[in-house]
């Protein structure tokens, strides 16, 4: 049978259309059905908005990071994984505390009750001990605050979108239910941290992407944000533009092969040093509101402000020294006398977490205009697989950052003989660039945290100020003279003028007897650094903890404890630091005692600068002189 022509060949199966123009137009059908599919599974279909707490709303050229999700898989997943998601999440069995169904608490005079009635958490209140049918109406569990540190849950109010908390933290590395008031550092008097709606005027600006309180009338809010958390357009600014015109295949492939970066959206990675510091600023400062009428817009609206731009819009980033912003800084202080002090150290560097913009830009290397946040930290690493993610999630620091390279990228003349200018062995915690140059002098999440105003250490800021200086940070043993004459003998320092207490005794045993709740905060955390604790020596570290089970601020307990057990004998030692002050006296003499009988080591001779005598009792005299001399002024640090 003689075969037929081609064109008279019977049509077979084809993958695509025989001609180019008909496959194009089949391949952007399939591409349009992808994209719609991808916008349908990441898009929530809600009859109705919830009317009893805060909501999702983009407005102003903004869409939320779902719909990122289809054409950034990379970045969603490394955003997805980090704990700036997590700051405000909508309540959910998955995003509650373990434990919550069933949680009875008290504290306030008040006992508290959780249920859960299918997928929401419910607290009812009642005066403490009074029978349950004295059980008030109960709260809906409507958000959380918070992810890796703490966790704050919020309740409805009853008036509209407000909200209103539950007075409890739960510290997820011990899994604990703690009093707000022993949560943060404040004043042992001070009983009511939050009031109500502070969520609404206060935790949104930081909190959520792009958030309007709204306020309505008297206590009433009709707040909304553009993303529960910090996401993907927090950084990158609104994204609608971008998507609308990267739905052209064309200009997609385009910009593929172009080397200029795409107008429509914002890259942090690709501004200059205070553009792209700013992006982090914009939450990671303290700031004011340029007047009474900005802060109202402000709360009706948001600002004007876009990453990329190098002010704020509506508000200033607070300096408490400076040429610049001294009529704002007047203004503050009439509002609150205090407000410095429970924010800087004497000569303005922060003394409190997160407000890492404004030690980034009061540092020498701010000033070349390309040292930012991202120097170090990287928002979206290469890897995206879990144990990446895991790691890197914390610190959200890029490769090497954690180590010598941070600083040697720019200082690359130090690289061949870092001993030469750190007077330590090579590889040793004393030649680390961080540990000198960025010590943990501010305060923050029940921990000591590292400065981001890169500084050189001496020992005038601790005469002058009362700021712990790096050398002495690690050598808790050691006479603040020691730390003055081995700088004057390595850099030249000029030597203080010193009392005979900084002369004579270490400045571990001084500081945490003497300084005030924040200085000793940080002294104890010191104490249970292993760098501290190899450097001073571990042994004489005890009963110093162990009275601190005993200061009148709770978080100073809580950092005592925890230092105490990293010591040994102490691991896992149990300690309540919410008690009252007679059980604090129980609790911390039953941990001297067992120092003493099963820990302390006899043969050990106490060396006398650290004002114990050498079988290990305190000095007495010395010890209750230096209490009496400790400074009780009010610390309220404003995390």
């Amino acid at each position: 049978m003689a075969e037929l022509p081609p064109s008279a060949k019977p049509n077979g199966f084809r993958l695509l259309p025989g001609t180019w123009a008909s496959r194009w137009f089949a391949v952007s059908i399939v591409w349009g059905l992808l994209m719609l599919t991808g916008w349908l599974l990441n898009t929530k279909w809600d009859a109705a908005p919830p009317a009893n707490r805060p909501v999702k709303n983009p407005v102003d050229n903004y869409v939320s990071a779902d719909s990122c999700r289809s054409c950034h898989p990379g970045n969603y997943a490394s955003w997805h994984a980090s704990f700036h998601r997590r700051m405000t999440q909508v309540a959910s069995p998955e995003t509650m505390p373990p434990g919550m169904d069933g949680l009875n608490l008290a504290a306030f005079e008040r006992d508290y009750r959780v249920s859960r009635v299918g997928t929401k958490h419910l607290v009812r209140v009642k005066p403490q001990g009074a029978p349950d049918s004295a059980l008030g109406a109960p709260q809906e569990i409507v958000l959380l605050t918070g992810s890796h540190s703490m966790q704050i849950c919020w309740l409805t109010s009853n008036d509209g979108r407000t909200v209103e908390q539950f007075p409890f933290a739960y510290i997820v590395a011990e899994k604990m239910w703690v009093p707000m008031t022993a949560s943060f550092m404040m004043p042992p008097e001070h009983i009511d941290p939050y009031s109500k709606a502070e969520w609404n005027v206060s935790c949104i600006h930081c909190h959520v992407t792009r958030g309007r309180s709204r306020f309505v009338a008297n206590e009433t809010f009709d707040t909304d944000v553009t993303d529960f958390g910090i996401s993907c357009e927090a950084c990158h600014s609104g994204g609608q533009e971008h998507i609308t015109l990267n739905r052209d295949p064309v200009r997609r492939f385009r910009g593929h092969f172009s080397d200029k970066s795409d107008q429509t959206i914002a890259n942090p990675a690709r501004m200059n040093g205070p553009a792209s510091a700013l992006v982090c600023g914009q939450c990671h400062s303290t700031w004011s509101f340029d007047s009474m009428q900005a802060q109202m817009k402000f709360v009706q609206e948001n600002s004007r402000f876009r990453p990329g731009q190098t002010q704020l819009d509506l508000r200033h980033v607070n300096q408490p020294s400076g040429a610049e912003g001294q009529a704002n800084r007047d203004s503050l202080l009439r509002e609150d006398a205090e407000a410095f002090y429970n924010m800087y150290w004497g000569d303005g560097m922060v003394r409190v977490t997160g407000r890492e913009y404004n030690g980034t830009s009061a540092s020498p290397c701010f000033r070349g205009g390309q040292f930012s946040c991202l120097s170090c930290h990287e928002m979206h690493p290469a890897q995206t697989d879990p144990a990446t993610l895991q790691s890197w999630a914390n610190d959200q620091v890029g490769p090497r950052m954690e180590t010598n390279q941070a600083c040697l990228q720019c200082h690359h003349e130090m690289a061949a003989d870092i001993p030469a200018h750190t007077h330590h062995a090579a590889g040793s915690t004393g030649s680390s660039c961080y540990n000198c140059h960025m010590p943990h002098t501010t305060y923050g999440l029940l921990r000591a945290i590292r400065s981001h105003q890169i500084s050189s250490p001496t020992a005038g800021e601790t005469v002058e100020l009362g700021r712990p200086n790096a050398c002495n940070l690690c050598h808790l043993d050691q006479t603040l003279a020691w730390t003055a004459k081995n700088l004057a003998d390595w850099y030249g320092q000029a030597v203080p003028a010193l009392g005979k207490d900084d002369q004579e005794l270490a400045f571990g045993a001084t500081y945490i007897l003497k300084g005030d709740a924040g200085q000793r905060a940080l002294v104890a955390w010191a104490m249970g650094w292993a760098p501290a604790q190899r450097a001073s020596g571990h042994e004489w570290l005890y009963p110093y903890l162990i009275f601190e089970l005993n200061d009148p601020y709770a978080v100073v307990r809580f950092v005592a404890w925890k230092s105490l057990q990293s010591l040994p004998g102490f691991s896992g030692y149990p300690y309540d630091y919410t008690i009252d002050d007679p059980q604090q006296k129980e609790a911390s003499a039953l941990a001297y005692q067992k120092w003493w009988q099963e820990t302390r080591k006899s043969h050990h001779v106490y060396a006398w600068k650290t004002l114990l005598q050498p079988s290990g009792l305190f000095r007495q005299d010395e010890y209750e002189r230096l209490l009496r001399e400790r400074n009780n002024r009010p610390v309220n640090l404003r995390e």
